[in-house]
Order: structure tokens, then C-alpha cells, then sequence
């Protein structure tokens, strides 16, 4: 036995002569190291041939060959992001285009980038046929994900054209067959293809899920898949085939062993990791799931899918907000993924937001082809929204297009209750409602037709049995609280409101409703704090943001407060157009052109094309005077939907306000086209009418609408403005009277009393009056539109009589008290300082009863403080104009002719704008 202390002698002897020979030798070189890689790609070694092309590459970074390679390998080993990095080298490293092009889009695809395929290669040539039909077929899948069918058939030709027996273009061809509907004819092309070669793996995926999906045969699509991983133990779209497969056919148990295998064979592989989370979600390991998706977020393999599932693990957890912007990515990378536009409606939903709900599933129902799932959550957005007539016109087309048992009886339960015959129609909804404990199909219908005709309590007890079905759901809770307040029981509606919130704090429906309620009983503070609780939930949510500078707004806060919240909500969603439609409104209700304007343009260089977005900045490009630009701005958004009447309805007052009355009355023609009673359209055409000096055309389409609306006011209400232009006040006033009998409104009173005002016929508009008031009495709004017409006919006594009638209902109310004053000061009289004092203190933020009350102390000589009132009205609103033309009427008084005429020719300066110009001249004259 050697001793001890010699063995470690010749150990290290030993050591030293190993090292001395690997020093000697250096290793294999960079050329065997490649050879080596490439006979363990052959074997399908992708592991050890990685590990040997990553040898190379430390010693040759430059190395384009084995860049190409690695990123092939990778690829084919499933991890199409690293792939992506690896080949954009070999590309930069100018290895061949025909080599690695091909491949590179392959890996784009793989990595859910569509977008990126189709931008660079849509048009990509390349010189050997092989690889252009490779290139090309990738395209064409690429831009079949994306929806865009007709370019896809196109790459696919040219695919063909360059190679016809390329198998990616042979099975992307079967693909397309299938889509069309001929699964027959599909199977026999992959058949085909599989005769020539029984290996191809992607022939065996496809068999596989045409017989999965396309002819209902799962037990044969499972067995294609396992054929396909006996081609390739290691195929990862195999692998997460079947995996998909059994989840949707609820073998958990398989479906666990399936992700087992996966874990043995593709350690670590995102797809691994990806149906991880999901067995992590099954066992209702929220914490687990979420940071498993949140590694594969963080090392880039963020495709449709995984975003998908990160925005279904946010919304378990009620971040809807976190939600929708994973959703809105995954549909930006894949906008044919019909699975994330459908998450993403019922996310906006859930936010409350059912208008972008319903926009986000247009693609969905909109064609000749239309997804009966997103028709019938359609009709859930329209009742959530309170459209039941839609939300039973959606239900009814979710029918036709999946007309299985329990949809088909319900379609024609509606349909008899449509035709009148409700006793059978509702006994036939309730009886499917009852009977069907999985589908809440039969229960949302039955409370959309019952609220449709106003049955409350049916409707109330049809939301029982949906409740039944969902004991954990908010939308039942939230339905009777809407239902319980529209009967007028504001303490049971709060109840079932709070019950909503409770399970969905961040439920915004639910919220906005307690706040309704919360204002109806006089406690705006209650309001707002609902809004900014959610808000703690939830910083960014916009509706919350602008619901709370509304409540801000009508609680008379500063304009700066205001603006303050609105600019917040737009830096905190700068792709929302919600935010930045309420922002350029804020500056038009302020009369702030330049504010708007402004807004208008950061608006329309974040969101170019939302519609919601064109419509705003063409209104404001209109206030603004720039008609010529808002015709273009609102002509691009008409043109965007040419199936929708509104943006003809904007374009045409665009028109208009150009006096292009013949591009407006085509507007308006179109505008019916789409919607043929439209009355905003049949108005307009009055209007245009009357402006072009065409009073009988416009008469025509009054009378053309009292007969399509006989019992209606509407055509009444048309004929008197077209007899109010030809001076006809007595026709004018009798059209009124028919319109009245109609079941007009308080505006129709206000008309027929400006009609006789208007006459000459004082005596009369008095007795009209007082026989209104009588018949409807405490109608401020009418009293308070009476005095504004005396004003405008400069019968100060009159108006003054009339406000004080306002006042007397509604003693402190700001507006009323400030005309009382104003007109006070106009006629001389005594008490007019105190009124308008006390005007000021009710509505202490407001323009108005300061310029009021500047006018009050000028009266009486205090033109110091009259100054210093006018100045802050200023302040407050600092566009209006007319309050700058007060001030220079002071400053003349007081002797400051300087600063007067620096006031008077800024106000020169904005030309037609501003409709006091004519008094401009006159005082500056004086100076």
C-alpha cells in the first residue's frame, strides 16, 4: 500500500502531467466543434449540439455559421425567442439570406410576432426557390393569423409558384381548405403529404387538429398527436396539442401527466412552464401561477398566449386594469386570437365599460361568419349597458348562428314574445331558464325581455334564479340594484349595490350606481369617496378618475382642480381615448379653443385613428373655426364606418358650418341610408334646407315625417321652424300647439312662448304661461328659459317678474339670483349690490356673479373693487372673451385708457371669432 503522504504525490504528479497534456493539445478546434454540433443535430441531439455550437462561439463570436445554426437549434428545441436573438446575428454577421431568413421568420412566428413577419418579409425576394417558398409559406401563416385572409392566399401562390412540392406551403394550403370549411378535403391533402414523407411532424399537428377541431373527433386528433411525438419525443407544439386538448376535455388527471412528461423531456422549455401555471391555476395556486407567468413575462417569452393567461390570473386576482393591457398586447402581437378578444370584452365588462367591450368584439360578429359566443357576450354588454332591445337582438343572433337546443328554444321564446303571444313566450324562457342549471343563456334573456317591458318584478325575480345558478358573481347583485332603483327602493338598490362591490370591488358599474345614489340623497362626499376607494385599488382606472373630476365639476370646483384630474387621467392611460375625449370637452364647455385645440393635437398623435378621438378633435378643430380641417378630420372618421349614421351626422355639421350646404344635405342622405328614420338626420335636412333658402323643401320632409310618425311631435316641431324663417308666427305657433298636444316637452313650452313674444303678442305669451305653470306646477326650467327669451327681446321689467317667479320656487338658486341682480343693475334699481353679493356667495367659483357683481359696484361707483371682481372673473374663465370686453368697459370708466385699448385690441386681434366686434370698434373709436 502506497503511504499517504506519496499517494498525494502522485496524485498531483498525475494533475500536473494531465494539465500539461491539455495545455499541449488545446482542445478540439472551432471546425471540429462545428462538425461535432452537426452530426448531433443529425441525431437529434438539439441539448449536446447547443452546448458544442456555444463552445464555438466563445472562441469566434463572429462566426455566422454557428450562429445560424444555434439559433436553428434552438428553434427546433422550442425556445423561438432565444432563436430570434441568435439568427438577427448570423443575419447581421451577413450569413446567407436563403439560409437564415427562412428561419428567422419561423422563430418571429413561433414567438407570436405576426406583425413583424409580414412587415419585413411580406415583400422579401429571395434567389434560390427552396428557400423563397419557405420564406414565403411562413408569411402566409403570418398573415392568416392576423386575420388577413386575402394577403395570406397571396404569399401562399407565391410559395407554391417557387416550390410546389414545399411541404410548409402544401400543409399551410390544407390549413386554408380547412378554414373554408372543406375539413374533407384537408385531411386528404395532409394524408397526402404524409405519404411522401411519414415523418413530417407538422403534417401529424395538423391531422391532429383537423380531426380534434374540425370534425369533433378528439379520441383520433389524440392519437395524431402521440403519433407526431413518436416522430419527435421532444415536439413542443405536439406536446402542447395534447395538452390543450385534455384540459379542454377536462381530463385533468391526464392533463397533469401530460405536463409531467413535458417537465421530463423539456425542462424549463416555456411551454413547460406555461402549462405549469395552468396545473398551478387548476389546483388554485393563484401564487405559484402568477410567478411562473411572471418569469416567462421577464425572460421575454411573452406570447399571445402566456399574456392571455397572465390577464386571466390578474382578473381572478381583480386587477381588470393589468388585465386589459396584457389582453391589448396579446391581440396587438396576434389580432386574430378570438380567445383574448373575448377575455378582454369580459375584463372591459367587469371594469364597467361595456361601449369598449362591444367594440372589442366587432371583429367577432361583424361579417358573414360571426363567433356565436362573442354574439351572445355582445348581448351581456348591451344589458349591462341597459340596451335591452339589443341585448335581445344579439341573443337572437347568437341563435341562428349556434342553433343548439337550448339557444334554438330560446331564440323562439323571444320571437313569440316579440310577436305578442307572451304568455307562451315567457312560460317557455322561465321553463329553459329552470331546466338549464349550467347555461345562464335562458336567464339574461328572460331579464332583458321582462325589463323591456318594464315588469320589474318578474324581471327581479328571473335575476333570483340567475343568482342561483351564480352565487359568487357580481352580475346578478348588480342587476337588482339597477332593477330596485328604477321601482324607486334606493335602500334596497344601495344593499344589493354594496353586495356587488363587495365581491368585485373594482366593479365600476356597481361603484357608479352607489354614487348616483349617493348624490340623489345629498351626499356628494359619500360619492367621492367611492371613486377614490377605487382608485386605491386601482390608480389608472380612467372611468374612476374622470367619474370623480365629473362629481368635482358639478360640485362647482376650480377649473385648475378640474383640468388638474383630466390631465392626471390622460398621463396615467395615454392610450385611452376616453381621458382625452373628456379633456378637449372640458376646454370647449370652457370655451377654450386654444386649450382644446391643443389637446386635440396631443390626442390625435397618440391615437391617429380612434374614432372616439377623431370625432373629438373634429369638434374642436370646428369651435376653433378651422371648418376646412374639422371637414377632413371628420371625414376620415364617416369614412372609417361607413356603416354608422353619427359620423355622417358630425360631418354634415362640418358642412355646414362651411355653408356647404349641398355636402351637407349628401352627409344627411347617407346618414339615412344607414338608419332611414333617423330623426337627427331628417332635422338636419330641415336645417340645411332652411339655410340654403329652400323653406318648401324643408317643409316636404316635415310633413314626410308626420306621416312616418303620426302620433309623434317630431314633424310638428319641424314645420314650426320652417314657418318661424318665413315669419309665419301664427303657423308657427299653431305647429307648437300640435306639437304640445303630442306630449311635447318643457322646449316646446319655451317655443311656443318665444313664438309669441315674437308675434308682438306679450298679452298672449303671459297667458300661455301662467296656463302651463298651472298645468305643470314647479317647472323651473321652463319659468327659467321664459326669462332668458324676455331678456333677449331687452324686456328687462318682464324678465326680472319672471326670474323672481324662479326665485320663489327655488330660492337659492345661484343662476336665477344673479339675473335678478344683472337686470337690476341694467334697469338702475336700487338693491342691486346686495343681490348680487349674495348671488357670488352662492356659486363663489363661477364667472358670471363676479362679472355680475363687478357691474353692481361700478354702479355704484366703486370701480376699485369693480377691478379687482372683473379681473377674477377673468381668472376663473379665462377664454370667455365677453368678459375681457367688460373689462375694458371699466378701465374707460375709471380713466385707464391705456390698458383699456391693450384690452380692446387683443380682443380685435381674434377677428369673426369673437361675435362683439362690432362694439370693439366702437370703443376703441372713443379713445
Amino acid at each position: 500500500m502506497i503511504p499517504a503522504h506519496l499517494r498525494r504525490t502522485a496524485t498531483t504528479a498525475a494533475l500536473a502531467l494531465a494539465l500539461a497534456v491539455l495545455g499541449a493539445c488545446g482542445g478540439p478546434s472551432e471546425s471540429e466543434l462545428l462538425a461535432s454540433a452537426k452530426e448531433l443535430i443529425a441525431q437529434q441531439d438539439l441539448k449536446g449540439a447547443a452546448v458544442q455550437l456555444k463552445a464555438v462561439l466563445q472562441k469566434q463570436p463572429q462566426n455566422g455559421e454557428a450562429r445560424f445554426l444555434l439559433g436553428r437549434t434552438l428553434l427546433d428545441g422550442g425556445d423561438a425567442v432565444a432563436a430570434v436573438v441568435e439568427l438577427d446575428r448570423a443575419h447581421d454577421l451577413k450569413y446567407g439570406d436563403d439560409q437564415v431568413l427562412p428561419v428567422l421568420a419561423k422563430a418571429l412566428l413561433a414567438s407570436g410576432q405576426t406583425k413583424k413577419v409580414t412587415d419585413l418579409y411580406g415583400q422579401q425576394a429571395l434567389s434560390e426557390p427552396r428557400a423563397a417558398a419557405e420564406l414565403k409559406a411562413t408569411v402566409a401563416v403570418a398573415y392568416l393569423v392576423q386575420g388577413k385572409a386575402e394577403r395570406s392566399e397571396a404569399a401562399l401562390n407565391q410559395a407554391l409558384t417557387a416550390d410546389p412540392s414545399n411541404p410548409s406551403a402544401r400543409l399551410l394550403m390544407a390549413r386554408l381548405t380547412a378554414g373554408k370549411g372543406d375539413t374533407r378535403d384537408a385531411l386528404a391533402q395532409v394524408e397526402a403529404l404524409l405519404k411522401d414523407d411519414p415523418k413530417r411532424r407538422e403534417a401529424w399537428l395538423l391531422k391532429a387538429e383537423l380531426l380534434w377541431v374540425g370534425q369533433g373527433d378528439a379520441d383520433a386528433g389524440r392519437k395524431a398527436f402521440e403519433q407526431a411525438l413518436v416522430v419527435d419525443p421532444r415536439y413542443v407544439q405536439a406536446h402542447s396539442g395534447l395538452a390543450t386538448l385534455l384540459l379542454q376535455r377536462g381530463q385533468v388527471d391526464a392533463f397533469k401527466a401530460r405536463v409531467a412528461e413535458m417537465k421530463k423531456v423539456l425542462p424549463g422549455h416555456p411551454d413547460t412552464r406555461f402549462y405549469e401555471a395552468q396545473v398551478a391555476l387548476l389546483d388554485k395556486d393563484y401564487r405559484s401561477a402568477r410567478a411562473i407567468v411572471q418569469q416567462l413575462l421577464k425572460a421575454r417569452r411573452a406570447g399571445p398566449r402566456t399574456l392571455q393567461l397572465a390577464a386571466a390570473i390578474e382578473m381572478l386576482d381583480g386587477s381588470t386594469l393589468q388585465a386589459q393591457r396584457y389582453l391589448t398586447e396579446a391581440l396587438d402581437l396576434a389580432p386574430g386570437q378570438t380567445g383574448a378578444r373575448r377575455l378582454l370584452a369580459e375584463a372591459y365588462l367587469r371594469a364597467g365599460d361595456p361601449d369598449k367591450a362591444v367594440s372589442t368584439l366587432a371583429p367577432l360578429v361583424e361579417g358573414s361568419s360571426p363567433d356565436a359566443d362573442a354574439l351572445a357576450l355582445t348581448a351581456e354588454a348591451y344589458l349591462h349597458s341597459g340596451d335591452v332591445r339589443k341585448a335581445e337582438s344579439f341573443f337572437k343572433r347568437a341563435v341562428r348562428v349556434d342553433p343548439d337546443s337550448t339557444k334554438a328554444r330560446t331564440a323562439l321564446a323571444l320571437t313569440q314574445i316579440s310577436g305578442g303571444n307572451t304568455g307562451v313566450g315567457f312560460s317557455e324562457l322561465e321553463s329553459i331558464a329552470s331546466g338549464d342549471r349550467a347555461s345562464t343563456y335562458a336567464d339574461l334573456a328572460l331579464i332583458s325581455a321582462r325589463v323591456r317591458r318594464n315588469e320589474i318584478p318578474e324581471a327581479l325575480k328571473a335575476v333570483d334564479g340567475l343568482q342561483r345558478k351564480m352565487p359568487d358573481a357580481v352580475l346578478p347583485h348588480y342587476l337588482r340594484g339597477r332593477l330596485l332603483a328604477q321601482r324607486g327602493d334606493h335602500a334596497g338598490a344601495r344593499a344589493s349595490l354594496q353586495k356587488a362591490v363587495s365581491i368585485d370591488p373594482v366593479y365600476f358599474p356597481a361603484v357608479a350606481a352607489l354614487a348616483g345614489l349617493d348624490l340623489l340623497d345629498k351626499k356628494p362626499e359619500d360619492a367621492r369617496g367611492r371613486y377614490t376607494a377605487l382608485l386605491e385599488r386601482e390608480p389608472k382606472n380612467p372611468r374612476a378618475m374622470l367619474a370623480l373630476a365629473e362629481l368635482r365639476y358639478a360640485a362647482g370646483a376650480k377649473p385648475e382642480e378640474i383640468l388638474s384630474l383630466l390631465v392626471d387621467a390622460v398621463k396615467s392611460n395615454p392610450a385611452e381615448a376616453a381621458p382625452r375625449v373628456a379633456l378637449i370637452d372640458y376646454y370647449l364647455t370652457r370655451q377654450d379653443s386654444k386649450g382644446a385645440n391643443e389637446a386635440a393635437a396631443a390626442a390625435i398623435a397618440a391615437l391617429p385613428d380612434d374614432l372616439l378621438v377623431l370625432d373629438a378633435v373634429g369638434r374642436a378643430q370646428l369651435a376653433a373655426g378651422n371648418t376646412q380641417q374639422a371637414i377632413a378630420t371628420l371625414g376620415k372618421a364617416a369614412a372609417a364606418q361607413p356603416g354608422a349614421a353619427q359620423p355622417q351626422l358630425r360631418l354634415a355639421d362640418a358642412f355646414m358650418a362651411a355653408k356647404d350646404y349641398e355636402s351637407a344635405r349628401r352627409s344627411l342622405r347617407r346618414a339615412l341610408e344607414v338608419s332611414p328614420r333617423l330623426l337627427a338626420a331628417q332635422r338636419g335636412l330641415v336645417v340645411v334646407a332652411l339655410n340654403a333658402g329652400r323653406p318648401a323643401e324643408a317643409l316636404e320632409v316635415a310633413r314626410s315625417v308626420q306621416k312616418e310618425r303620426p302620433s309623434e311631435a317630431a314633424g310638428w316641431q319641424m314645420q314650426a321652424d320652417a314657418q318661424m324663417v318665413q315669419r309665419d308666427w301664427s303657423g308657427a305657433i299653431a305647429s307648437m300647439r300640435e306639437v304640445l298636444k303630442r306630449g311635447g316637452p318643457t322646449e316646446a313650452a319655451n317655443r311656443t312662448y318665444e313664438l309669441y313674444l315674437a308675434a308682438g303678442r306679450g298679452g298672449d305669451a303671459d297667458q300661455f304661461a301662467a296656463g302651463w305653470m298651472k298645468d305643470h306646477p314647479g317647472d323651473v326650467r321652463f319659468l327659467f328659459q321664459a326669462g332668458v327669451s324676455r331678456m333677449v327681446q331687452r324686456d328687462l321689467a318682464g324678465a326680472e317678474k319672471v326670474f323672481r317667479q324662479v326665485l320663489a320656487l327655488r330660492p337659492d338658486d345661484p343662476q336665477a339670483t344673479n339675473n335678478v341682480a344683472w337686470l337690476m343693475v341694467q334697469q338702475g334699481k336700487p338693491g342691486a349690490l346686495e343681490l348680487a353679493e349674495r348671488a357670488q356667495r352662492l356659486a363663489p367659483t363661477q364667472a358670471q356673479p363676479m362679472d355680475t357683481l363687478a357691474s353692481a359696484l361700478a354702479a355704484q361707483g366703486q370701480l376699485d373693487k369693480a377691478l379687482d371682481w372683473q379681473r377674477k372673473a377673468i381668472a376663473a374663465e379665462p377664454a370667455n372673451s365677453a368678459l375681457r370686453l367688460g373689462l375694458a368697459r371699466l378701465l374707460i370708466q375709471q380713466g385707464e385708457k391705456a390698458s383699456a385699448r391693450d384690452e380692446l385690441e387683443k380682443l380685435s386681434r381674434l377677428g369673426p371669432g369673437f361675435a362683439g366686434q362690432a362694439e370693439v370698434a366702437r370703443l376703441l373709436k372713443t379713445l
